[in-house]
């Protein structure tokens, strides 16, 4: 079904003026973590909107039409479907350099979720100090995808989903290791300890990176959350 539904829509979009391309997105289009449910997802990238391409979500084959202003500066939480799709189609060039667009990512905005995660981190700490185990653990549990965007932020990279974290670790590694271990300690005890260590490579990470101001924003505790 994959290659008949793929080439059906080639075939009318390579005919069609209106559309500029096609990106096979989902797991089938990374080849990866297929099922028999896995369903069929495509990019129809068009000059302008006309519904020709319609399909409702939770169809074997979704077709999302968009233009090319749409691809290029998608909502935040869209960003990551559009990392390692499978371009079939481009008949300018034009939605190569959107796709790059989209998931390339100014560190410059890496300040914002290296605060939230201290943030969380701090109020996970200050709860585990009076007791309140559940809600220390919560907000651990929560500081952690703050963690993560910051990383790849401050790489110039959009954050995965989290199905595909370690894959895009694997196959794409950033600059510098993430240990997923101790993300899974933090995520399922909410150890102190781990989340000391963690700071402390946020905090190195974010002053190499020339975000100090933001780490030194939460003085005077910044010793107390690196476990001093």
């Amino acid at each position: 079904m994959e290659s008949s539904a793929s080439n059906r829509l080639l075939a009318r979009a390579s005919d069609d003026d209106n559309v500029l391309g096609v990106v096979h997105s989902g797991s089938r289009g990374r080849g990866l973590y297929v099922t028999e449910q896995s369903d069929w997802d495509y990019f129809v990238l068009v000059r302008e909107l006309r519904g020709e391409y319609p399909s409702e979500h939770g169809d074997r084959v979704e077709y999302s039409e968009i233009t090319l202003e749409r691809l290029a500066d998608p909502p935040e939480w869209a960003r990551p479907a559009l990392l390692s799709v499978d371009l079939l189609l481009d008949k300018t060039g034009e939605v190569a350099t959107a796709l790059q667009d989209a998931t390339t990512v100014d560190p410059a905005t890496a300040g914002e979720p290296l605060d939230g995660y201290v943030n969380m981190y701090y109020r996970s700490a200050k709860n585990a100090r009076v007791g309140l185990e559940l809600a220390s653990l919560l907000d651990a549990q929560e500081s952690i995808p703050w963690f993560l965007q910051f990383v790849f932020n401050v790489h110039g990279r959009v954050r995965p989903y989290n199905k595909w974290l370690e894959w895009e670790l694997r196959e794409h590694p950033l600059p510098v290791e993430v240990d997923l271990e101790l993300l899974r300690r933090i995520a399922t005890t909410g150890a102190i300890p781990a989340q000391q260590s963690l700071f402390r490579e946020a905090e190195r990470l974010a002053r190499d990176a020339g975000l100090a101001a933001v780490i030194d924003g939460w003085e005077p505790d910044v010793a107390w959350l690196r476990g001093a």
